[in-house]
């Protein structure tokens, strides 16, 4: 071969983005286009089909209705020069008309959702599905606050079979016979892991007849009626449908009550229909890059070498009824990943009843300084992170408020310099970090040498429960082969049973062995280690506890009243170097422990009275490692992610992008004046929100007389008659404005 041509062809192997080309997307183009920035595509599906190779789909301001189904490899998907963009699952609810089933409410026809149930928003924020007794609040996971939108309820068997179970709630009265008939009952009752529901066959004053749906109800299971059945409940109902904000769908329509005096057809509504918002499966180097995601979530099986990175998922799965309380991942939602090294990096992932991220499978995967908050309303084993993957990492990550496990790992798993707090607002009997060899009790489950380090894992409870409210920092039962070292773990505190933990080992009937805990502080909880020697056929071996200090007033022992011959396993447990008698606030040891400060104070007893301990404690200060999980003269390392929550907003972004197509127009501020046509307010916004303080505007009428004048980003138009009018913004852009 010429020797010219071959380096020609290497060149283009090598250099294979050479030719790639760059499509463009807005709403403001049309399919028909060629995608140039100047004629670009109307939908994101479009550029999708026709990119090959290395291409990069930049994308314009706004929303785009649609799922995308990507089928080359090697493609990029970014928003434009940091305007907002976001691809939502929901679609716009229009036509709506007054409805003769109660005075305020309005129906739209609606089709259904790719999901159980679906999900409204108004201007992008969710409201609320008509349930008694009412939510008052934005809050999903405090069923104890009675504005929250639960009233207390006991659950009875009354025959055999799903039919008929009887259900209480003692402050449900005044309504008709049969009012609720139809309807979903959702309780958190007996062990608060199962949460029965069921279908309402009947209503009758403060009780219901009930048709089970979930499994351990229909077959009259003595775990549904732990403390006589008794605790939380709703009921979902259109009858129920009585405050504003509130809505329901039945029968192929969609029922909604606007705030009072407003008209619907006025307001920019739309409804969750698809599951997804990207599909990449079976793909390679695909990255998402900028992009919002809303009411929908993104599939990523057989999926390799894939970045989503710089954007967020909000709102990613509805309510939804089960069988059976287990992990699930077709009816519990979530980012789902199944393949190997992809990442997600810089996400604000948060609102949903089930799974955050969902990964089923695979190598490597990686999710970096991403912010994972509110999830897991509906409880069932429902988990902020649930890995089946191998050498899954999270690391600067904040994992906030959770409905019941922030990780939950059947296999190899790497967690550090993570802020986790909040978890388990809505059951009991789990933790932050659980793993689990489940149901095969004797069989324990290998973590190939997992690492838990540089984690800051505090402020835990869950729901009050006169017969157990067990949450622990790490529930690790029945497992072996990792290590957890230098974290700060506190306040795992209880209201009525003292049972916050720093750790359950298990074994239950297994042999568990190479389990390391190094250097960790732990504070303000009520049991340091727990152990289940369960019919006296567990054990342990290499099981060490090295220079940690674990609060004095925390107990070691058992889990279970029945089970109290421990005192064999905690003797074989190697403790060395630890500090256990330090009680009161800690001033002893720490700065000020009340305010998370576990830096060690001069003269504590905890300097240089560690252990050497290799690869762990290298480069320590002194004569020998301190105690505990920060180093006398030291910090601990900045921990968690760095985005913040409140500079994520989707509420006031437009499906239509003012910006021009034009490429001398880009560097125009994106400005967007909605809802237009309008009968009383119009809002205006700017989507990059660098100037949005700076916004002043003019309202003249059509022979240029000017009306009004201000800064405020709401104006009432409500007073002028119905006619066209011009909005001047910054003195530089107009827009035509249409009172109806």
């Amino acid at each position: 071969m010429n020797k010219i041509v071959y380096t020609l062809l290497i060149f283009l192997i090598f250099n294979h983005n050479f030719y790639a080309t760059n499509y463009y997307v807005s709403n403001n183009g049309n399919d028909n286009n060629v995608g140039t920035i100047d004629s670009p595509f109307k939908t994101i599906q479009k550029a999708a089909d026709i990119m090959s190779s290395g291409d990069i789909c930049y994308i314009r301001e706004g929303i785009y209705r649609e799922e995308v189904i990507v089928s080359t490899n090697n493609l990029t998907f970014k928003n434009y020069q940091d305007e907002k963009v976001i691809i939502s699952g929901a679609d716009l609810i229009t036509n709506w008309l007054p409805s003769d089933i109660g005075s305020n409410i309005f129906e739209a026809s609606f089709t259904g959702a790719e999901t159980q149930f679906s999900m409204l928003f108004v201007n992008n924020k969710r409201q609320k599905m008509a349930r008694w007794p009412n939510n008052e609040t934005d809050e999903m996971m405090m069923p104890e606050d009675v504005k929250t939108g639960y009233e207390d309820c006991q659950v009875f068997n009354t025959r055999s079979g799903k039919n008929g179970r009887r259900v209480k709630f003692p402050n449900l009265s005044g309504f008709p016979v049969d009012h609720f008939k139809g309807g979903i009952f959702r309780g958190i009752v007996g062990k608060k892991w199962i949460n029965p529901m069921g279908i309402i066959e009947s209503s009758n004053d403060t009780e219901l007849t009930v048709t089970a749906i979930s499994d351990d109800w229909g077959t009259n299971s003595s775990k549904m009626f732990t403390d006589n059945g008794k605790g939380f409940g709703f009921i979902f109902h259109l009858n129920a449908l009585d405050q504003p904000g509130e809505w329901f769908e039945e029968n192929g329509k969609i029922y909604f009550m606007p705030p009072v005096g407003k008209d619907p057809n006025d307001m920019v509504i739309s409804a969750k229909n698809r599951k997804l918002a990207f599909v990449l499966n079976n793909r390679t180097n695909i990255k998402v890059d900028g992009i919002n995601i809303h009411a929908a979530s993104i599939a990523m099986k057989n999926t390799n070498n894939c970045e989503i990175t710089n954007g967020s998922v909000q709102y990613l799965w509805p309510f939804f009824t089960r069988k059976g309380y287990a992990v699930s991942k077709t009816e519990q939602g979530g980012i789902f990943i199944d393949g190997n090294e992809n990442l997600f990096k810089n996400m604000y992932i948060a609102h949903s009843w089930g799974h955050g991220i969902f990964i089923d499978g695979g190598r490597k995967n990686k999710i970096e300084n991403c912010f994972i908050d509110n999830i897991g309303w509906i409880a069932q084993f429902t988990s902020s992170i649930q890995n089946f993957g191998d050498g899954t990492i999270v690391t600067k990550s904040t994992l906030g408020s959770s409905g019941r496990f922030h990780i939950r790992t059947n296999n190899k798993i790497d967690i550090t310099y993570n802020d986790l707090y909040d978890c388990m607002k809505m059951g009991q009997d789990a933790g932050s970090i659980q793993s689990t060899n489940g149901g095969n009790w004797g069989v324990p489950l290998d973590l190939k040498g997992a690492e838990i380090a540089y984690n800051r894992i505090h402020d835990c409870n869950t729901l009050t429960d006169g017969n157990k409210e067990f949450v622990l920092a790490l529930y690790l039962e029945g497992c072996f082969n990792y290590t957890v070292h230098h974290n700060l773990i506190y306040n795992f505190k209880t209201d009525v049973v003292p049972d916050g933990t720093f750790v359950y080992l298990g074994p239950r009937m297994a042999t568990i062995k190479d389990c390391y805990y190094y250097n960790n502080t732990v504070w303000n909880v009520d049991w340091g280690l727990r152990v289940w020697n369960r019919e006296n056929r567990g054990d342990v071996e290499n099981i060490l506890f090295w220079n940690n200090i674990i609060d004095g007033k925390a107990n070691d022992g058992e889990t279970s009243d029945n089970d109290r011959n421990v005192n064999s396993l905690l003797a074989k447990l190697s403790f060395k170097t630890n500090i256990r008698n330090i009680t009161g606030n800690g001033n002893a040891l720490f700065v000020d422990a009340n305010q998370g400060d576990f830096r060690l104070q001069t003269n504590s007893v905890a300097i240089d009275g560690g252990t050497e301990v290799s690869g762990i404690t290298d480069g320590f200060n002194g004569n020998a490692p301190d105690v505990g999980a920060i180093e006398y003269g030291s910090s601990f390392p900045d921990v968690g992610s760095n985005i913040d929550p409140e500079d994520i907003s989707f509420e006031l972004i437009s499906d239509s992008s003012t910006l021009s197509t034009n490429s001398s127009d880009l560097k125009k501020e994106s400005i967007v004046v909605y809802p237009n046509p309008s009968n009383s307010l119009i809002k205006i916004t700017n989507l990059s929100n660098n100037y949005i303080e700076k916004i002043s505007w003019k309202l003249t009428n059509l022979n240029g007389r000017e009306l009004f004048t201000g800064k405020a980003l709401t104006i009432d138009i409500s007073s002028l008659p119905v006619g066209v009018y011009f909005l001047t913004v910054n003195k530089t852009k107009t827009f035509k404005v249409i009172k109806n």
